[in-house]
């Protein structure tokens, strides 16, 4: 197919007139939302003239803007606009604290920042920030404003185009920059998939708006002009209602998210959805199993992407519905967890040892990945991103597992939690949720030399004996420790916290 590298902005404001609405969930400053439903071009002239009142106001080519929003819809219009003249967004998570966001700013020379009113007073705490701007204001003044005329700014690919951060398990978080060539990279390698799935209807996106899964997302529907239900409340219930309303062929959210909704597969209230995605981190199973039996058609599919923030997706498997979850079912595969294939052309994954060398198949190792979409460099920490990426381009993913010889990869666990009773927690994991279906959670960690489960349940007071007939031959563990859910430590996109529930479970005994 014939490749198109414009970027976001470029793509905005070629929007035809008559193209369908999107559908939000939330309002915006900046454009109207009528009866959920939100005009593309609206947000089109929003992006145009929020772009001549950013540059009016001092933004240059090469400058860094911070953006603390909640709204996604606001959000992509002050990415659309910032870049369309060269500025570079540096998006901040909405459950950041003024403090954590002082500590990641301090190293680089950010001095402006976009927010809402109630943030404004945390922000002019924070030495660094000279400008900040109510976006409520700013919005205020965008039907005055004359739109942009031209296209973006024209920049290299090397080229910062936006920053977003780590979830900052182990520390300050990091600002994570890519180019503008890894965006095109990473957007077009989403195109592939949107192709291949012929998506014709909505496609309803529950994801964090400020990681930059979001922005190659955004720009992947652009360009492939396909409708969006943007999704700022990822409750079950909340979703419920846009997606029996609205009948999305496609559904999009982090795995975790993805198994607080799986009750909606029972329903009914998934049967619309023909094509399933979870990014950012593995997804166990049953909840693949049960999601696509909720769908109505008969070959539903079910895209697991494992990836990162600093290279976009590393690998891929797709599962059809009828064929998943059998291996983890009758107890085998604890030695990892299959994430799937590279893509070829955009991202390659290899197995070395502690020599740093290749090993052989089926030889475990630390993963590294080259991948066409990787990150450039971390701004505020650029001696952490050097210390994790070769001379050659390999990064260091912190994570270990194996390849099979026919390159299928195998996620056994992250380097820094590795366990030593038995080969994978993550495996062990997969193998828990999928004998015992009433379980919302199951976290292994290691404790006094034995293997420790931490679980939630669903609905439901925990049952012992169910619990004791479902790990009949496995490996021993001991009594596992229930949490309610809200009680499990996670990042921003909902990946469990481990050394932090370690941490919290200390001293906390259910042997009796």
């Amino acid at each position: 197919m014939t490749r198109n590298h414009q970027l976001i902005y470029d793509q905005l404001i070629e929007i035809a007139p008559d193209s369908r609405p999107w559908i939000s969930d939330h309002g915006s400053a900046a454009v109207p939302v009528v009866d959920d439903r939100v005009q593309l071009t609206d947000i089109a002239d929003a992006a145009a003239r929020a772009a001549t009142l950013f540059e009016d106001t001092g933004i240059r080519p090469g400058d860094y803007c911070a953006v603390w929003l909640d709204a996604p819809l606001d959000i992509m219009i002050v990415i659309a606009a910032l870049s369309a003249v060269g500025g570079v967004p540096v998006l901040i998570s909405p459950a950041l604290d003024a403090e954590t966001l002082a500590r990641m700013l301090e190293p680089v020379t950010i001095t402006r920042i976009v927010t809402t009113s109630d943030r404004l007073a945390k922000c002019e705490q924070v030495q660094t920030l000279t400008q900040v701007d109510d976006w409520a204001e700013l919005a205020g003044r965008l039907p005055a404003t004359p739109p942009r005329r031209t296209s973006a700014v024209s920049m290299p690919g090397s080229a910062p185009y936006v920053v977003t951060h780590t979830s900052g398990t182990t520390g300050v978080p990091k600002l994570v920059q890519y180019t503008r060539k890894a965006a095109d990279h990473q957007g077009y390698a989403q195109e592939v998939p949107a192709i291949l799935g012929r998506l014709r209807g909505y496609a309803a996106v529950a994801v964090s708006p400020v990681h930059f899964r979001t922005v190659s997302g955004l720009l992947c529907a652009l360009r492939r002009k396909v409708p969006l239900i943007v999704l700022a409340d990822h409750s079950a219930e909340s979703v419920a209602r846009y997606v029996r309303r609205w009948q999305p062929i496609y559904l999009e959210a982090h795995p975790n998210t993805l198994m607080q909704w799986e009750h909606l597969a029972d329903n009914g209230t998934l049967a619309s959805v023909r094509h399933y995605v979870s990014t950012f981190d593995v997804i166990h199973p049953g909840t693949v199993s049960r999601l696509l039996a909720g769908s109505r058609y008969r070959f539903a599919s079910f895209f697991e992407a494992y990836g990162q923030s600093e290279l976009g997706g590393i690998a891929a498997k797709v599962h059809l519905k009828g064929f998943t979850g059998r291996r983890s079912r009758w107890g085998l595969g604890l030695g990892g967890h299959s994430t799937g294939w590279t893509a070829p052309g955009y991202s390659e994954a290899r197995i070395v040892g502690p020599d740093g060398r290749p090993v052989p198949a089926g030889t475990p190792g630390r993963i590294q990945v080259r991948s066409e979409g990787q990150f450039q460099t971390y701004i505020n920490r650029p001696e952490a991103a050097a210390a994790n990426l070769d001379a050659e381009g390999w990064w260091d993913t912190g994570d270990y597992g194996k390849k099979t010889r026919f390159g299928r990869l195998i996620l056994i666990d992250r380097q820094i939690e590795r366990m030593t009773t038995i080969p994978s927690a993550i495996a062990l994991e997969d193998v828990l949720l999928t004998r015992m279906p009433w379980l919302l959670e199951a976290i292994a960690l290691e404790q006094d030399g034995r293997v420790r489960p931490v679980v939630a349940v669903r609905d439901r007071a925990f049952d012992r004996n169910a619990w004791q007939a479902a790990v009949s031959g496995l490996p021993p563990m001991a009594p596992p420790i229930v949490l309610d859910y809200d009680a499990f430590p996670r990042t921003a996109t909902g990946k469990i916290r481990r050394s932090a529930l370690a941490q919290q479970i200390t001293g906390i005994h259910h042997d009796h």
